[in-house]
């Protein structure tokens, strides 16, 4: 291992970087910069739009997120409130069983899922892990409540609206999504549970055009268990000094995409800014409207926050000190049979865990920008209906 664990890689990197560590430093600048417009959009986007009607939407329905959820959707609060019930009742018997069966003794997932091989999640997420349990991570494996809720919500609006009398553009294409994102709850919540390598198969259509384009070494990878020993796309995994990189002798144990580049860094950590450039130029150019100023700043905060601290994370930049210090004492709470403290800490780290973070975050965004899309898509089919009539 290049770093060790609880020592961020980023220093490591910026030394054998070529860059000049002035230009780095404008760099680091720069990209806290660059987060400033997405906060404003109503400033950004207005100095480039002189036009009022552009943002109108929420002076027309409201704005208040949980008013804009229902009108977007087109959910009544009761349908809502059966959707939180469903999710809630989920997540509820799965705690009620974690506790069910810790009184029976250590739980033992299926052997095949090789669920006691941790050496990729620990490379990838610092959450301290509850061994001998059904649910090993609690913070990262409950936090997807809020995946599997905005699915549940995002399939009965595909299918209320399927049936109603409103114009129809993009049922089918929200009807997949939330099939998507439902899938990717189920899978995430199984993974941080208790690790099985195969619930990343819902990620297998990401990986298709690496199979395709490159089958029969990826295929040597996995009858190695290229998985098995590491995370190959961890930060400290893909340091030039790290025995994972790619260099002349490589073999099926080596990392195929080369030592990690700074500029990789800034581009990864610029995705929240990089991702409304398209959405902006369709608004002003072919929607002719914003939708929702509400929603975009909800989702454009949400994942702002969700995101930075998730660089923090082990795979990152692993500068989640404070998880270590909760780990320390977590350990010396149950080594001196202090039950209380012990859970109270747990709960602490569960709380800050910066994968748990990530996805009540970017629960928060997808929902938000689910009805940012909705908010204008109902706003091309007013203006659509006006000009038919």
């Amino acid at each position: 291992m290049a770093t060790p664990y609880w020592t961020s890689p980023y220093d490591e990197l910026s030394k054998q970087s070529s860059t000049p560590l002035p230009l780095q430093r404008l760099f680091n600048c720069l990209v806290a910069v660059a987060y400033i417009p997405i906060l404003c959009p109503l400033t950004t986007f207005g100095y480039f739009v002189d036009d009022e009607s552009f943002f109108d939407f929420d002076e027309v329905h409201s704005s208040n997120f949980l008013t804009l959820l229902r009108v977007t959707t087109g959910l009544s609060p009761f349908t809502l409130y059966v959707c939180g019930s469903l999710t809630a009742s989920f997540y509820a018997t799965l705690i009620w069983a974690d506790l069910s069966a810790a009184k029976l003794g250590p739980f033992r997932w299926p052997i095949h899922w090789d669920t006691d091989n941790n050496a990729c999640y620990d490379d990838m997420f610092c959450e301290p892990s509850r061994n001998d349990r059904l649910i090993r991570r609690p913070g990262n494996t409950l936090s997807n409540f809020f995946y599997l809720f905005f699915a549940i919500v995002v399939i009965a609006s595909s299918v209320a609206r399927a049936f109603n009398e409103e114009k129809k553009m993009f049922i089918l294409s929200d009807a997949l999504f939330g099939i998507m994102l439902f899938i990717l709850s189920i899978s995430s919540t199984l993974w941080h549970a208790c690790n099985c390598l195969w619930s990343h198969a819902s990620c297998l259509l990401i990986y298709l055009t690496h199979i395709i384009l490159n089958g029969r070494n990826w295929m040597q990878k996995h009858n190695d268990q290229f998985w098995h020993n590491h995370c190959p796309l961890a930060v400290r995994n893909r340091l030039p000094n790290s025995p994972y990189v790619h260099n002349a002798s490589d073999t099926s144990n080596k990392m195929s995409l080369g030592p990690i580049a700074l500029y990789e860094v800034y581009l990864f950590a610029l995705l929240p800014v990089i991702h409304n450039a398209p959405s902006w130029i369709l608004a002003a150019c072919i929607f002719e409207s914003f939708g929702s100023l509400c929603l975009a700043r909800i989702l454009n905060v949400s994942l702002t926050v969700g995101w930075v601290y998730r660089m923090t994370e082990r795979w990152a930049f692993d500068a989640c000190r404070h998880m270590l210090l909760i780990s320390e004492k977590i350990e010396s709470a149950e080594s001196r049979g202090e039950g209380l403290k012990a859970f109270i800490w747990r709960t602490l780290a569960a709380t800050l865990s910066p994968t748990a973070a990530l996805h009540y975050c970017t629960g928060v965004t997808i929902i938000a920008a689910f009805c940012h899309s909705r908010s204008v898509e109902m706003t091309m089919l007013q203006k659509t209906f006006q000009e038919v009539v």
